[in-house]
């Protein structure tokens, strides 16, 4: 995509581009995780935008440009929704005041040029897509930002000590001193690693009489003062963070400007801003904080997203939502599930992405990877089978942490196969009964060119003699409502399809449980996860 101003403002040298007449833009979705690959992008106000949206989804989308919105454009989304059954034929976009610019609804790998003067009010405004239930995932900001001035005569003097509060630099003689590269702040001394301290000297040119802020962040301590006056004091030892702020009111003209720094050991960071009438946030300093380029530090930190195209992947390893053995399966069409082998049951599924290998891409990695997408629900945490001696007795307790090696009294996990399309279907035992547990996405019902709009499971249980009272937990929770016709609310937009199932409560808890039902020595349980988005 163009990073064009994304990447000029990270790096403090956007004029030129705010500048031009004409700013493009390309927004991509990612596809199968419910996102845009542009969280933030920059425009000066009043420019003549082009902004590119490209759907690399399997599912349709749209971008929403709204006015500024403290809920980030969520209240609008709602608007949509409620159009209800209208929604389709308006492309899900409400008639409201707030909507400044707005693509239809755009098919899979499919695109549309949307084209757009700036507000000229500086700030920023949240983009969306409005289908229902999306704008939770799939939202970014657009700034509107005019750069102020910058540093003049930029000067430094460093000075060499130890010290955990910020002496007085007018009474020490400086190891160095000369003139600021670019008329940036900046630590640039490479043979300096620790135990030194910089005074920072410049001027600032003010036009417009008024409040301005400034914000300052450091590693170790800072002073910044202003014609002799302290405007932002962050002394100390400590690291660096989202900044300490200060005001002060200006008259135009040129204003004395004075940052003093130590840096202790450890770290070294220095940061500073300032923004007033007339512009947005301008950085003082050549090392940057703040909205972009914490969004494009996150962007950086997404690892190895495991992309499902043809074939199931299947992902062995250590998954937050089931235990140790957790075995987890990304099926083509953007359904997700994650089987618990230790307790020989699903324990959770999900949609949109798949899972991101990038914690554990050296050998066993670092911690628990969760789910990369979204609408994710626990299914249960125990096992799937039971005998209950009566209709009204307790699920037996939820195993504590299993040994390894282990499993519950009475299961044990045998395995699995893959299909040609690398689908797997789950071996285990319950005493004598052999359990096959088989999953793999389906169309919703009365839709059957949305693939991926569910999940089917097919339980298969095989014995040589019946087995009186034998139950099937599916799922246990608070969220799990009754249903009609063998249909269940499971909550996140998920309902399960089951017949002969039974909602009731043990110990308090809301739990759905199958009767099971030998014939010729085979009982099979069909189920339906159904997302409503």
């Amino acid at each position: 995509m163009n990073h064009l101003l994304v990447v000029s403002t990270l790096l403090g040298l956007f004029s030129a581009a705010l500048s031009a007449e004409e700013v493009a833009v390309t927004i991509k979705t990612l596809a199968a995780q419910m996102k845009y690959d542009t969280p933030v992008f920059v425009v000066p106000p009043g420019a003549k935008v082009k902004l590119t949206f490209i759907n690399d989804d399997e599912m349709p989308h749209n971008l929403v440009l709204s006015k500024p919105a403290a809920d980030k454009g969520f209240s609008l989304a709602q608007k949509a929704w409620d159009l209800g059954a209208k929604g389709i034929e308006k492309q899900w976009i409400p008639d409201d005041p707030r909507v400044l610019a707005a693509t239809k609804m755009v098919p899979p790998h499919a695109q549309e040029v949307l084209s757009f003067d700036a507000p000229k009010e500086l700030g920023t405004y949240p983009y969306i897509c409005t289908f229902p239930g999306h704008a939770l995932a799939m939202n970014g900001l657009m700034q509107v930002v005019a750069e102020g001035p910058k540093l003049t005569d930029g000067k430094f003097q460093l000075f060499l000590g130890k010290w955990t509060q910020l002496p007085d630099f007018s009474k020490l003689k400086p190891a160095r001193e000369g003139a600021l590269d670019d008329n940036l702040i900046q630590l640039k001394f490479d043979d300096y690693k620790n135990e030194y301290g910089i005074r920072f000297t410049g001027k600032l040119e003010v036009k417009t009489e008024g409040e301005y802020s400034f914000r300052v962040s450091s590693d170790d301590g800072a002073r910044l003062s202003i014609d002799g006056n302290v405007i932002v004091n962050n002394d100390g030892s400590h690291p660096s963070g989202d900044g300490v702020i200060g005001r002060y009111g200006f008259k135009p003209g040129q204003h004395q400007f004075q940052l003093d720094y130590f840096q202790g050991d450890g770290g070294a960071a220095i940061y500073v801003s300032w923004e007033g009438p007339g512009f947005s946030e301008t950085w003082l300093s050549k090392d940057q904080i703040g909205t972009v380029a914490m969004h494009q530090r996150r962007d950086d930190d997404h690892g190895i997203p495991l992309v499902v195209k043809d074939e199931a992947i299947i992902y062995r390893n250590f998954i937050r939502g089931v235990n140790m053995r957790g075995i987890g399966v990304g099926y083509p069409g953007g359904v997700n599930a994650a089987y618990d082998a230790d307790l020989c049951n699903v324990g959770m599924i999900w949609r949109g992405g798949f899972m991101d290998a990038k914690r554990h891409w050296s050998d066993r990695g670092d911690g628990i990877q969760p789910p990369l997408g979204y609408a994710v629900v626990e299914l249960d945490k125990n096992v799937l089978l039971a005998v209950l001696p009566s209709a009204d007795a307790p699920w037996p307790a939820q195993p504590k942490d299993i040994p390894n090696g282990d499993w519950p009294a009475d299961f044990r996990f045998t395995g699995y196969t893959l299909d040609k399309k690398e689908i797997p279907t789950f071996f285990s035992t319950y005493n004598a009964v052999k359990v096959e547990d088989h999953m793999e996405a389906g169309p919703a019902p009365g839709q059957p060119g949305q693939k991926g709009a569910s999940l089917q499971r097919v339980i298969t249980l095989r014995s040589d003699k019946a087995v009186e009272g034998l139950h099937l937990r599916l799922a246990s929770g608070e969220k799990i409502a009754a249903g009609k016709d063998g249909v269940f609310p499971l909550g996140e937009g998920i309902q399960l399809k089951v017949q002969g199932a039974i909602l009731r409560k043990s110990n308090n808890n809301p739990e759905l449980l199958v009767p099971v039902n030998f014939k010729e020595g085979v009982a099979r349980i069909e189920v339906s996860y159904l997302w409503s988005y």
